[in-house]
């Protein structure tokens, strides 16, 4: 798969674990005099360990989905780059006032950028991404979190959660999923097939394996993978040769759609042989890794199950963003 894709150049989606390591903990910048320190508190992420201000004041977000994470944890970024080409994070984002700065795929700004900003955090998502391969200057300029994307979907958000002192704000946004997974996993009744499928950029065809949090979730959910999608397999992502298309029909083929993933080009694929329904959901949705993505997987999944209610799109995704806050308010 090319290196540019989207889930491998910014590692929200189908991540390629890189082998990386940080600088330690960046020395905190000194108070501007006559002005008290900020409170910080230590914390571990994936990178190194780093002291980051309990309350930030001067928060940039690397990528939308860190944008979209701080949101759902009440912490206003100032501003958000928009280096993961996710539509529906960057129309929540735009609807609560956060500003959007363009900036090319799998990009981190310019450091220049960044110190007109002064900054005291950065947020930016997984370790292969550009924050994580940028980790070693972006630290130097300010205290840097790098939001992990291994794992179980659970522990994901609970570990997020812990990097801004919002433990219990994860508990709730762990049970809001779970709620509605157990709603679609009484709407199954009986087994019933569900395919995940992908196409990148017109010419790549994968399928996820049975470990990454999509998987898990749409297990949760009720529904059973096709033999082949239950083979473990390492990474992220299982490619998909031409001879193995016809062994991925079930009753329910899902395939996003997104920015850079084509459903149409795997389908027009006269090796694609399909007996069950198709249906496009949000690869923003599908294939993120937050605890939002996670929720709102876990609304497709349930619309699946039960036949009612409409699939993540730009049309409702600020009606599944709303039902989100509300199910994880104190």
């Amino acid at each position: 798969m090319r290196t540019r894709r989207a889930f491998a150049a910014v590692a929200l989606a189908l991540p390629i674990l890189l082998t990386a390591c940080g600088d330690g903990d960046p020395a905190p910048a000194k108070a501007a005099e006559g002005k008290t320190a900020p409170a910080l508190r230590e914390i571990t992420h994936d990178l190194g360990t780093v002291k980051v201000p309990t309350k930030p004041e001067a928060v940039i977000a690397l990528d939308e989905v860190a944008g979209l994470t701080l949101l759902s944890f009440g912490i206003k970024p100032d501003a958000v780059y928009l280096a993961s080409a996710q539509p529906r994070a960057q129309e929540i984002l735009t609807a609560n006032g956060v500003e959007l700065r363009k900036i090319e795929v799998g990009k981190t700004p310019e450091l220049e950028a960044l110190t007109e900003d002064a900054p005291d955090l950065l947020v930016g998502t997984g370790v292969a991404g550009a924050t994580g391969q940028n980790y070693k200057s972006l630290s130097r300029l300010a205290p840097t979190v790098v939001l992990p994307i291994e794992g179980e979907w659970r522990e994901i958000v609970r570990r997020t959660a812990g990097f801004f002192g919002a433990e219990e704000t994860g508990k709730r946004q762990i049970t809001a999923a779970e709620t509605v997974l157990r709603t679609a996993a009484d709407a199954v009744k009986g087994e019933r097939t569900l395919s995940l499928l992908g196409n990148s950029f017109g010419s790549n065809d994968f399928t996820m394996p049975p470990h990454v949090p999509i998987s898990t979730l749409i297990a949760e959910a009720g529904f059973t993978r096709p033999v082949f999608q239950q083979k473990k397999a390492k990474g992220y992502s299982v490619p998909l040769s031409k001879e193995y298309l016809p062994e991925q029909d079930a009753e329910l083929i899902v395939i996003p759609r997104g920015e850079f993933y084509t459903p149409d080009a795997l389908t027009k694929n006269p090796a694609f042989k399909a007996t069950g329904k198709v249906v496009t959901p949000d690869a923003d949705v599908w294939f993120g890794m937050s605890g939002f993505a996670f929720y709102a997987s876990a609304h497709d999944l349930h619309a699946l199950a039960s036949g009612k209610g409409k699939l993540s799109s730009a049309d409702n995704i600020q009606d599944i963003w709303a039902a989100y806050l509300e199910a994880t308010k104190a």
